[in-house]
């Protein structure tokens, strides 16, 4: 009876050393994984080499180093290579089957960084909500929207949505109207504020800006202003306040104008 328990506890000793061994490798390993995802960032932050591809190499090491860390945990925990493999297998199957939506939202977040429909820092609309891409998580895509909330959406949701980028291209149109004060005179209004619209520097002359009359539902008549500006160049609120305040002006001169 007692060489049996010698026996148990020798054993039992083993196996508690080969453990605690494991898991001093799996903590390593995270260490390592951390530190070497912090250093290739530093490396990587460089204006010629793309965010998103350094986001993705960091990524894809980070838990390539994880993941050597587990299996060297069981390796050292169950002594043989080939039953941790095997059991992996297992794993992996049961681990897609439990956690489906998890996994398919991380792959969809490799996809993104690797097909690059949008960059970090573009404002894109997805599910309704307009924001700036401040991070492509493992998980969800976080934007930063103008009124300085912040939207979460999951990667797969972004991935098979419809994504409107609104700063692909490097213009945009913006659409200003002002309603008219009856009595006054509309004869060569727009094709003033056209001309006065042409002459500044910031809107662009190719397609060149747009006025017209509307008719509003009361009866009167409202000016619609359209033109194309290089928003990355120029802010697009000082822009429109300093053209409403020149839409404003020609209204005014015109209402001022001697009556023929």
């Amino acid at each position: 009876m007692g060489a049996m328990w010698d026996w148990i506890t020798s054993h039992w000793n083993d196996d508690w050393a080969k453990f605690v061994e494991g898991i001093l490798l799996l903590l390593v390993s995270f260490v390592i994984a951390s530190v070497v995802r912090g250093t290739l960032r530093g490396q990587l932050k460089r204006p010629h080499i793309d965010q998103q591809v350094a986001l993705l190499i960091s990524r894809i090491v980070y838990l390539a180093v994880v993941l050597l860390g587990i299996i060297a945990f069981f390796t050292r925990w169950f002594g043989s290579p080939a039953l941790v493999f095997g059991g992996f297998g297992f794993l992996a199957l049961a681990f897609s089957l439990a956690f489906q939506d998890i996994l398919k939202n991380f792959i969809a977040g490799i996809f993104m960084l690797l097909e690059r429909p949008f960059r970090l820092g573009d404002e894109i609309t997805v599910d309704n909500h307009t924001g700036i891409v401040e991070n492509i998580q493992m998980r969800a895509t976080t934007l930063r929207t103008s009124e300085g909330e912040q939207v979460i959406a999951p990667n797969s949701l972004v991935y098979t949505g419809t994504i409107i980028n609104r700063t692909r291209y490097p213009t945009r149109l913006f659409t200003l109207t002002a309603k008219i004060p009856s009595g006054v005179p509309v004869d060569g209004l727009a094709e003033k504020i056209k001309e006065e619209l042409q002459s500044r520097p910031e809107i662009t002359k190719d397609p060149p800006p747009h006025v017209g009359l509307q008719p509003s539902i009361d009866g009167g008549l409202t000016l619609e202003v359209r033109y194309w500006l290089d928003y990355r160049r120029n802010d697009p609120l000082a822009v429109q306040a300093a053209i409403g305040r020149q839409v404003y002006l020609a209204i005014q001169s015109a209402e001022a104008a001697p009556k023929r």
